[in-house]
């Protein structure tokens, strides 16, 4: 009875154990990613994120996207953090292994377009664009800068991590309104339901 329960012991730490250096592997990885976007780098992020994506949308494709979506002559997107806050626990399903990625992200919109504008004109658009994002994010989360003609967008959201013994390692896939029919038809509604609890 003794040795039972040092085995049981000993089983609980090494599972206790895996699943803490599981969640750490995967913020690791995460804030690898993160950092990518950060930094703009596309090939980089493209690795992290999930190759099934790739059949809905070839990976040059996606690529392309975020190129003209960053380098847009009327507004410049840039990433001013992501960090990751917390990782769920994991569920597998038909030998996939799921997770949700909880992080916090500051995004800068710069409207180059209203540069030349009027003072009266800028303020305006400042506005306008100021009243549109806060009905999205919440008025507390965005702030305004009229003098760099910027907003600043703090927003807290999800991904999820997804290791899948076709693919090496930990992948990615965000959760947002954007993505939600690309996420429906990937990510098992049960895992769905579970790692994101509403």
């Amino acid at each position: 009875m003794k040795h039972f329960k040092i085995l049981l012991v000993a089983l609980f730490i090494s599972v206790s154990s895996f699943a803490q250096s599981s969640s750490a592997e995967i913020t690791k990885n995460a804030q690898t990613y993160y950092d990518y976007m950060t930094a703009q780098n596309f090939d980089g992020v493209l690795d992290y994120m999930y190759p099934k994506v790739f059949e809905m949308a070839s990976r040059a494709q996606m690529k392309a996207g975020m190129e003209q979506m960053f380098s847009s002559p009327d507004m410049k997107i840039e990433f001013l953090s992501n960090d990751v806050t917390n990782v769920s626990e994991e569920k597998i399903v038909e030998n996939i292994t799921y997770a949700a990625v909880f992080y916090n992200s500051k995004m800068k919109m710069t409207f180059l377009s209203e540069k030349d504008k009027s003072a009266e004109d800028q303020k305006s658009f400042l506005g306008f664009m100021e009243v549109t994002m806060n009905s999205q994010f919440g008025e507390e989360n965005v702030t305004s800068d009229p003098e760099t003609m910027s907003l600043v967008i703090n927003m807290d959201a999800t991904m999820f991590a997804i290791k899948d013994p076709q693919y090496d390692g930990w992948k990615f896939l965000g959760n947002d309104d954007a993505m939600k029919q690309l996420v429906d038809s990937i990510i098992p509604e049960s895992v769905r339901t579970a790692l994101i609890k509403k």
